[in-house]
Formats: C-alpha cells, structure tokens, sequence
C-alpha cells in the first residue's frame, strides 16, 4: 500500500501542479483582458463630465485615470480601476467570500468647499483601512451606522448628511465600498463594486457622481460670484 501510495503521489503532485500554473495564466489573462474593459468603462462614464483625462497603467489590471478642467461643480480628480484578483485560486475565493469584486475608486475637488466632513465604509471592504486612518486624523468619532461605518464630528448633522448621501446612491448602495467628503484637497470621495459592467451602465456612475455631489452641495460654502 505504501508503494501504491508513493506512486500515486509524483503524477497527483503534477497535476495540481499543472491544474495551478494553468489557472494563473488563465487568471492573468482574464484579469488583463477585464482591466481594459474597465478602463474603457470608466472612461465613458467620466466623459459627461468634460475637461480632459489621461491614464496611467498601475499593473496590467490596474489603471488611474487623471482628470483636469471639469464641467461645474466639479474641478479635477481620479478615478482608479483595480480588476477582481483571478490568478491565484485561494486569492480569490478568500476575496470573493469578502465581497470584493472589480472595483472603481473616483475622488473628485469640488467648486465650493464642504462645511461637512464624514466617512461612510463597509467594515470589511479593501478601502475599509484607509477610510479609518483618515477619520484618526481627522480626530473623527466612528460608529455603526446601518450596515456602514460612520466616521464623523459628533451631533445630528453627520448622520442627516449620510443619510441623504445614501439616498443619492439608491439602488447602488449593495455596491457601496466608501463614501466620504472632505473640506481640504479632493471633497468628494465614491468607491463601488462593479461586479456586472453589463448591467451598470457608465451613464449611471455619471448619475450617481452628479447627485451625490448635489447632496454636497446643501452642507458647502456659498458658491463665489463670478463677474
């Protein structure tokens, strides 16, 4: 039995072996061909905005797109793709049962400076360590708020300009990784699941862009006169 054993164990060995470099090529190549298709994506979805855009290819199957000289009210930012990990088999299952999928990531600079600042992130999410490290700094409290986090000064206001915010979001909040404004550098901060680009149309991320910015706009400095 052992020798049965033993001469089973070299061809098992090289067939999973086998069965795992040919999932990583597979894996990169799908990964590579879904960055592409991201990026198109996200690029229809930023060209309602207007200005101008350029990208910058962080891996194969990852990319950040550079925005300048955008329609009101929005001024200059980024949005950065990253594609669901595919070549290693454990990778992914482990990030599948965390939820994570293709994701986007769009900070934008607003024309007129939030008085508000919060954070509003899923506890688990790849964004979730950043959202907390940036509420320390801050000196921003944080706690359940629904099925997010909620990072934010203390009061009633914070939980009103979340709730508004979601609202805007509406049928993309299973989507929702981080939500967030800010008073200095880039105010208005989305990231979402994109886990069907063939059921999210890029005109909907534009949507949700323009109405989660109208929301920002209610808790923003007036707006300075132009001659």
């Amino acid at each position: 039995m052992p020798a049965t054993l033993n001469q089973l164990g070299l061809p098992a060995v090289i067939v999973v072996g086998a069965i795992f470099i040919v999932w990583f090529v597979a894996g990169n190549e799908l990964m590579r061909r879904r960055g592409r298709s991201l990026a198109i994506w996200s690029k229809r979805a930023l060209d309602p905005l207007g200005g101008r855009q350029a990208i910058q290819w962080i891996t194969l199957h990852s990319f950040r797109l550079e925005i300048e000289g955008l329609k009101p009210p929005f001024t200059s930012g980024n949005m950065t793709g990253l594609v669901e990990s595919w070549d290693v088999p454990i990778t992914w299952l482990i990030n599948r049962l965390n939820g994570r999928r293709d994701m986007v990531l769009v900070q934008l600079a607003l024309r007129q400076q939030p008085i508000r600042g919060i954070e509003l992130f899923r506890p688990r999410s790849l964004l979730a360590g950043d959202a907390r490290q940036l509420a320390v700094q801050e000196g921003w409290t944080t706690e359940p708020f629904e099925e997010f986090q909620l990072a934010a000064m203390p009061g009633a206001t914070p939980q009103r300009l979340a709730t508004e915010l979601l609202a805007a979001i509406g049928p993309r909040r299973a989507d929702l990784l981080r939500l967030a404004l800010r008073r200095r550098g880039l105010h208005l901060t989305l990231a979402l699941n994109i886990p069907n680009r063939q059921a999210v149309q890029p005109a909907e991320l534009t949507g949700l862009l323009q109405g989660v910015a109208a929301v920002a706009l209610r808790y923003a400095t007036p707006a300075e006169a132009t001659d």
